[in-house]
């Protein structure tokens, strides 16, 4: 063999090595995306794949969600170990994730944090935190994980197109005057509008998207005043035009503009699209004790009133309210806060009650939950394959988290579901 034949093997070979080589494409740097990134490294390292794992970020920052999660701590998951329990909490998707939460839930979860030595603690209401309380544990633990895979995090490249190639692979369009050319890529752009454009030029179609979690705006005398006021188990039924009434139970919180707290935000990503048709505006009935029957609630009243005759209306009321709030009660029924008990007409009492167990407020808008906003739509699930987070329509093309047509209450769930569908698709993006 010659000099230049032996070198002119080694370029070949090196070529040939070279061109093995996967080169994965992650689209969006937040909660899903850089999950995915994470597991498709230890699987192609697990699989001696040689990859080349780039995560595209349009932002200057990542992870923007999970900093600012519950209230910055960082709601990682909910404390349901059962799949079936779990799936009940996602208003759309709930019936495809049954088979994901299979193979990845919030036990996986759990157990993957505490082997990085980040430890999970579990609230009354079920949300997991880190023990730290704080979501920079979180992402600290993230970056320690991918600089250790040497995951290319490349932010502000904003990916503008996609264009599927003859030999299958698939090209991306970044910026103004940058490609870059992947065996796989991975859509897992939340909620932003880019992410829907580029999945509908490949072929996907976008369900309607509309605002999932948000609170209402309500002016009303029963709420004057009262800012800060909470209810520990309130029921809810909201009565919107042309739909049927939906219910909670639970928490709820009184704010300067309205209503909002768990319960509240349940409902809203329940009646998510529903809300939208009537820009926002419905009925809601409200029993701020949630007591389960009206009968029940006279009794409670009429032993109060039987224990309290001589003793102004005003002072002598149910002990798990508070007393600014049982006065504004008492003003919505026009009733003086200086009339003793037994001065209490019938129809009087009949309107405290309703008041009490059945009051009814008009819901005049929304406003959005702190940073931590939700929207339901987006790709169709019907195009996706659960089993690997797969397009159906464009082979080589994966989708993950909030992108999809996928949304849970709030606690944890939308995480959880990041979680998963990214784990899910990093399974599978590294091919031999």
């Amino acid at each position: 063999v010659t000099i230049n034949s032996y070198y002119l093997l080694r370029f070949n070979a090196t070529l040939m090595k070279t061109s093995k080589k996967q080169s994965i494409a992650i689209i969006g740097g937040g909660a899903s995306g850089i999950f995915a990134s994470l597991r498709c490294a230890e699987v192609a390292k697990a699989k001696k794949i040689d990859v080349d794992i780039r995560v595209f970020e349009a932002s200057t920052k990542f992870l923007k969600k999970v900093r600012i999660s519950g209230g910055g701590r960082c709601n990682v998951t909910h404390n349901i170990f059962e799949v079936n329990a779990f799936c009940l909490n996602y208003p759309r998707g709930q019936k495809e994730l049954l088979s994901p939460f299979q193979k990845f839930q919030a036990a996986d979860t759990v157990e993957w944090f505490e082997e990085r030595g980040v430890g999970l603690k579990h609230e009354v209401d079920g949300r997991m935190f880190p023990i730290t309380d704080n979501s920079e544990t979180i992402i600290d633990c993230f970056m320690q994980e991918a600089n250790k895979h040497e995951i290319k995090l490349l932010n502000k490249m904003n990916v503008k197109s996609l264009k599927k190639l003859g030999d299958g692979k698939i090209s991306l369009f970044i910026n103004d005057d940058e490609s870059f050319i992947a065996d796989s890529v991975l859509i897992a752009t939340g909620s932003m509008l880019g992410g829907y454009h580029l999945a509908k030029n490949l072929g996907h179609s976008i369900t309607e998207i509309a605002p999932s979690l948000f609170t209402f705006k309500i002016e009303d005398e029963i709420l004057e005043g009262l800012s800060g006021t909470s209810f520990s188990q309130a029921a809810l039924t909201l009565k919107i035009d042309g739909a049927k009434p939906f219910e909670q139970k639970g928490p709820l919180l009184i704010t300067h503009w309205g209503l909002s707290g768990p319960a509240l935000l349940k409902l809203s990503a329940w009646a998510a699209r529903e809300m939208m048709h009537t820009n926002y505006k419905a009925i809601i009935t409200i029993n701020w004790l949630g007591i389960e029957r009206q009968d029940d609630a006279e009794k409670l009243l009429k032993t109060i009133k039987n224990n309290n005759t001589k003793t102004s209306v005003g002072k002598a009321y149910p002990s798990e309210l508070t007393k600014r709030f049982w006065l504004q009660l008492l003003i919505k029924c026009g009733i003086s806060k200086e009339k003793n008990w037994s001065e209490i007409s019938k129809k009087e009492f009949r309107l405290i009650v309703k008041n009490l167990f059945n009051c009814e407020l008009n819901v005049l808008g929304k406003s959005r939950f702190k940073e931590e906003f939700v929207e339901c739509g987006g790709i169709n699930l019907k195009e996706i394959n659960f089993k690997t987070m797969e397009s159906k329509v464009c082979s080589r093309l994966y989708f993950s988290g909030e992108v999809m047509d996928i949304d849970g209450i709030t606690g944890g769930f939308n995480f959880q579901s990041a979680w998963t569908s990214g784990w899910i698709a990093g399974n599978n993006m590294a091919h031999l």
